[in-house]
């Protein structure tokens, strides 16, 4: 019986979460006049803009992978766009849900989770985008696409982590919102994204790795373009899920500890 009623309360707290994501991506865009298109106008205007520029403007045709350069650049830039996007959002979810912060029967810890799914929609349609730019270019599909769900997963598990540090801390310290923005451009230029590690010294590489998102980008590169598995990069795995769930670690504390005093200073 007590499994029947906690599969229940899971049940409904799953389909909350979906509720509020849905309306979270149509309020976006609620008014304008092109409404949901910008959701999708904007990255895909920046990708074209970042191929123009290192694909013609420095002729970079093709990568060390052997890959094409426009497709290796768009296996790293999806997953960036729905990180950054997510990230911003769920940031502020404390902060915009304000009024549902202040109910004691809500469940505030969803929040966050509203924001992430919210910007996920988003990313689906990209990927899709990716799956048909990989087979005009020839890339056909393998069994080693199947772990970009790994790689999702993981990335998930990372945004839950940093935003519950950043979404606690909000309410109280409103400038760091303007920190996530400043910390997702340095983020950007500091992960392999538009540029290959291969031309940054040996010795230095490993600075670069620190960063957890290389683990995704990279991942995402191996999945569709490298044919590599993640067991077969051990450390780089461990490394990333050490400080993937030590962010989530301190992201739960943070909130404990700080959610009592949300509705004093919202």
């Amino acid at each position: 019986m007590l499994k029947l009623l906690m599969s229940q309360e899971m049940n409904s707290r799953i389909k909350l979460i979906y509720n509020l994501a849905q309306n979270d991506f149509k309020k976006k865009f609620k008014g304008s006049y092109f409404g949901i298109f910008w959701a999708f106008a904007n990255p895909l205007i920046t990708i074209l803009l970042y191929w123009f520029v290192f694909q013609v403007g420095f002729r970079s045709g093709v990568t060390t992978s052997g890959a094409p350069f426009v497709v290796w650049l768009i296996c790293g830039m999806i997953p960036w766009f729905y990180f950054a996007e997510a990230f911003a959002n769920a940031t502020l979810s404390f902060t915009e849900y304000s009024f549902l912060v202040k109910k004691v029967v809500f469940k505030i810890s969803i929040l966050p989770l509203v924001k992430i799914l919210s910007s996920f929609f988003i990313h689906l349609f990209f990927l899709l985008f990716l799956l048909i730019i990989l087979i005009i270019y020839g890339i056909y599909p393998s069994i080693f696409w199947l772990q970009v769900v790994y790689y999702l997963a993981g990335m998930v598990v990372l945004l839950i982590g940093v935003s519950f540090i950043t979404s606690s801390i909000v309410p109280f310290f409103r400038d760091m919102n303007q920190i996530v923005s400043i910390i997702v451009q340095i983020g950007f230029w500091l992960t392999p994204i538009v540029w290959s590690l291969d031309i940054t010294p040996a010795k230095y590489q490993f600075l670069f790795k620190l960063n957890p998102f290389y683990y995704i980008a990279e991942g995402y590169r191996d999945c569709f373009l490298n044919k590599v598995w993640f067991w077969e990069k051990p450390f780089e795995t461990l490394y990333f899920w050490i400080i993937t769930f030590g962010f989530l670690l301190v992201g739960g504390l943070m909130y404990k500890k700080l959610k009592p005093h949300f509705a004093d200073v919202l």
